[in-house]
C-alpha cells in the first residue's frame, strides 16, 4: 500500500519544498476548481453525464492531493524529510523508482485521501497504545 508519508517525503528529498510544496498546491486548487467548474457546465449548461463524471474525477483527483500537501507542508517545516525515509535511501535510485512507479495510484480517485486516513487512524491506535 501506499505510504502517504514517505511518498510526499521522498518527493521534498529528491525535488525539494519549493517544488514540491508548488507541486501538490496546484494538484489541490486546480483539479478541484477546474473539477467544480466541470461538474457545473455539465449539470446545467450542457446536461452532459460525461461531464459530470469527468468533473467528478478531476474533483476526486484534487482530494487526493491534500494529504500529501498537508504531510509535505509539515515535513518541510520540521525539516524531516530525509528522517521519513532514511530507511530507503540505501539505494536512492531504487527508492525512487518505487515511489514514482507509486504515483500513478494519484490517478484511482480517493485512494491516496482513504490511504491517508487509514494510515492515521493506525497511527493514533499505535500511539494510545503504546
Amino acid at each position: 500500500m501506499l505510504n502517504v508519508r514517505k511518498f510526499a517525503a521522498i518527493d521534498l528529498a529528491f525535488l525539494g519544498s519549493r517544488v514540491i510544496l508548488t507541486e501538490f498546491s496546484v494538484g489541490v486548487a486546480g483539479s478541484t476548481i477546474l473539477g467544480i467548474l466541470t461538474l457545473r457546465a455539465g449539470s446545467h449548461r450542457f446536461h452532459s453525464a460525461r461531464m459530470i463524471v469527468l468533473g467528478a474525477y478531476l474533483l476526486s483527483l484534487g482530494i487526493n492531493y491534500v494529504p500529501l500537501l498537508l504531510n509535505a507542508i509539515d515535513l518541510a517545516r520540521r525539516g524531516h524529510a530525509g528522517l521519513e525515509i532514511a530507511d530507503e535511501l540505501g539505494d536512492k535510485r531504487a527508492a525512487f523508482r518505487k515511489y514514482r512507479r507509486q504515483s500513478l495510484l494519484l490517478l484511482i480517485p480517493l485512494l491516496v485521501a482513504v490511504a491517508a486516513i487509514v494510515q492515521e487512524v493506525r497511527r493514533r491506535h499505535s500511539v494510545a497504545n503504546s
